[in-house]
């Protein structure tokens, strides 16, 4: 069934489509009313003959496990899911109102050093609960971080879309031809590798955004994905203050996002909480 036909429907005598959020490759995603809880959900419902795919579903069940696991305010909240009257499954999440960073850095382009600290600070916090459960990402770009609005001067970043996730020991699952996470944040040490992510791979990509928002480019841009690749796993990323010489980027920043982004994954920081004290020493002046 197409999208618009789906707003109006009552999903599983309980939740009431309203309109079309986002697609996926896989999936698309609803506002919709948990008529029962009496409040707004985000319901992502697998698409077409993809529902009818056992890997594809057996991904979507890992997403929710994965997810539930995790309880953070820096992690969008699974609520449930189940199948539609179609048989399609779907997954019940906390609906996030704000924009994601990919919308952010293609609207503006670079932001103000505190905020980008600020921002990467909160993923890396809501990182760090995910790997405590030795649960890695894999798929860490802007468009998988959403910005909430918040009371105070920056907004709540929240995580989202574990579809790629693994569990360390658990069984891998991957899609046949399908390359885990997006080349322009993929750790050198996953490409063209079995490498099945880590905590290093992940500070990597933040590592990427982080350089994206404070200078308002990526580290590494190029106008093939051969090129891309041969820049990321052989060029050291760039200065960050060469790339953005009016931006304010204090030495001290600078040298956390180049730690973030080592070819080696043991010169990265320990691991998402240590980042996270090497942002806050650096914003102090340390």
């Amino acid at each position: 069934m197409e999208p618009a036909a789906q707003v109006g429907q009552l999903v599983d005598n309980r939740y009431r489509i309203a309109r079309l959020i986002g697609r996926g490759s896989m999936a698309d995603v609803f506002d919709a009313r948990d008529e029962i809880a009496n409040r707004d959900v985000a319901l992502k419902i697998l698409r077409g003959r993809i529902a009818q795919d056992k890997e594809a579903v057996i991904r979507l069940q890992r997403e929710a496990h994965l997810q539930e696991m995790i309880s953070h305010r820096n992690v969008a909240k699974v609520y449930g899911g189940g199948s539609t009257e179609f048989r399609a499954p779907y997954l019940v999440f906390e609906l996030l109102q704000g924009v994601s960073m990919r919308q952010v850095v293609r609207n503006h382009g670079r932001v103000a050093s505190f905020k980008a600290a600020s921002y990467i600070w909160q993923a890396l916090q809501g990182l760090s609960a995910a790997h405590t459960l030795n649960i890695f990402h894999r798929d860490i770009k802007p468009a998988n971080l959403m910005l909430e609005p918040s009371p105070g001067p920056v907004e709540r970043v929240v995580l989202i879309d574990f579809g790629f996730a693994t569990l360390q020991g658990s069984a891998r699952l991957t899609m046949t031809g399908h390359v885990v996470g997006s080349l322009a944040y993929l750790a050198p040490e996953r490409i063209g590798t079995a490498d099945p992510g880590s905590a290093a791979a992940d500070i990597y990509a933040l590592g990427v955004i982080f350089f994206e928002l404070l200078t308002g480019q990526r580290p590494f841009v190029a106008d093939s994905e051969l090129k891309l690749v041969t820049m990321q796993l052989e060029q050291q990323a760039p200065s960050l203050r060469a790339v953005a010489p009016d931006a304010d980027i204090s030495p001290a920043l600078e040298n956390v996002v180049l730690r973030a982004l080592a070819k080696d994954p043991a010169e990265r920081p320990a691991s998402a909480a240590a980042m996270a004290v090497e942002i806050e020493q650096a914003m102090d002046g340390g």
